[in-house]
């Protein structure tokens, strides 16, 4: 098969060796891949040089060239997009319909949005597909000798957003408001719950049924509900951690004034994901939270395994299902916020402990969880849609 791959901008460069490394993985399986950069000045014409020759698929992430999906249906190629955020950060790029689109999610919860939300239906596929392991070709060492001489204790890599506020406090009080207040609360109390079960329980309070056009109207603010619980669990996760002690190397953008504040944060600057991969190379313990992704699965897992660290992060059903607790991955609900600092640090004093989860870890993500995986899957994806 030959497929058109589009590798577009990104904060610390990580989905474009997305983009790189399933390229890489298609061409191992024999399939033809040529990569559009939408850096380059010059990208449409170059895009526009594939429709004398089209491929069998044109992908993107997050929906970037949302545009194509139209000349698809023309040209009886496949696009197929992956979205590595909650589909309500990017709902102008949703309303996409096309007879051969395909949307790829990676949390069932979120792809159940998309499936109550409207003007978000027009894929003929809809599915799971969580980010393949972003890994550097040379080989881990996993032994017990090689672990022990990793020198980050702990690792996190991503943005700290501050102290969240929420958007709808200097709202005049109105049933909207108080709607939009108590998702808010049930997200938080419970890290768990997706914002729209969050919605439906709060409907399903006030004995009101489910309405279309209403949830569609309410999508902006559901978004900003979802920004605020992303942040807010962060902040209280690294706040917990800080006021403990819990030695604690960081990278990425707005860490400042908390480094500031805990001398046990190490702040090594904002960095890049090419960076973070030797970086986990040197990590034992790499701190995770998940965005929100109560279902599904995030890159810095995957990535993190592969490097042969040992993963701490909030809980996923994903995680519940794919990797077993305890022997190749470690997690916590955030209802049970307060127990997290103790059973991180107990983690990081049994370096046996840590280094046999590593390693049960790593083999099951290099066997499971690499773009290899995940582009035998986007291939039988393909050629379901066309």
């Amino acid at each position: 098969m030959k497929f058109v791959l589009f590798k577009g901008q990104s904060q610390y460069g990580s989905l474009r060796l997305h983009i790189d490394q399933l390229g890489s993985a298609l061409q191992q399986s024999g399939h033809e891949v040529r990569i559009i950069d939408l850096l380059e000045a010059h990208w449409r014409d170059t895009l526009s040089a594939t429709f004398l020759d089209p491929p069998d698929c044109y992908f993107d992430l997050n929906g970037m060239v949302g545009e194509v999906a139209a000349k698809c249906d023309q040209l009886g190629a496949v696009y197929a997009t992956l979205y590595l955020d909650h589909p309500l950060h990017h709902p102008a790029r949703l309303a996409v319909s096309a007879r051969r689109y395909a949307l790829l999610l990676l949390d069932r919860s979120h792809v159940q949005f998309v499936r109550t939300w409207p003007e978000a239906r027009g894929a003929a596929y809809l599915g799971l597909l969580p980010p393949g392991a972003i890994a550097l070709p040379d080989a881990v060492d996993t032994s017990d000798e090689g672990f022990a001489k990793r020198d980050i204790p702990l690792l996190f890599t991503g943005t700290y957003r501050g102290v969240p506020e929420p958007a709808w406090a200097d709202w005049e009080e109105s049933p909207a408001k108080q709607l939009v207040a108590e998702v808010a609360s049930r997200m938080v109390s419970d890290g768990g719950l997706a914002v729209l079960d969050a919605y439906k329980a709060c409907l399903a309070d006030r004995r009101v049924g489910f309405d279309e056009a209403l949830f569609t109207s309410l999508i902006p603010v559901l978004r900003a509900v979802q920004v605020f619980c992303e942040a807010y669990h962060r902040d209280q996760l690294l706040h917990a951690l800080g006021k403990v002690g819990v030695p604690l190397q960081v990278y990425g953008s707005g860490w400042e004034p908390l480094a500031a504040r805990y001398p046990n944060i190490q702040y090594g600057g904002e960095g890049s994901f090419g960076e973070t991969l030797h970086l986990l190379r040197r990590s034992r313990v790499v701190l995770n939270t998940n965005n929100g992704f109560v279902a599904g699965g995030h890159e810095r897992v995957f990535t993190a395994m592969c490097a042969g660290a040992t993963v701490f992060s909030d809980a996923s059903r994903y995680y519940a299902e794919t990797f077993r607790e305890g022997r190749e991955i470690v997690t916590f609900p955030w209802s049970r916020l307060s127990e997290a600092p103790g059973r991180l640090v107990a983690l990081m004093n049994d370096t046996e402990r840590t280094a046999a989860i590593a390693r049960a870890g790593y083999k099951r993500a290099v066997a499971e969880h690499q773009w290899s995986d995940r582009a035998a899957k986007l291939v039988k994806v393909v050629k379901q849609v066309r």
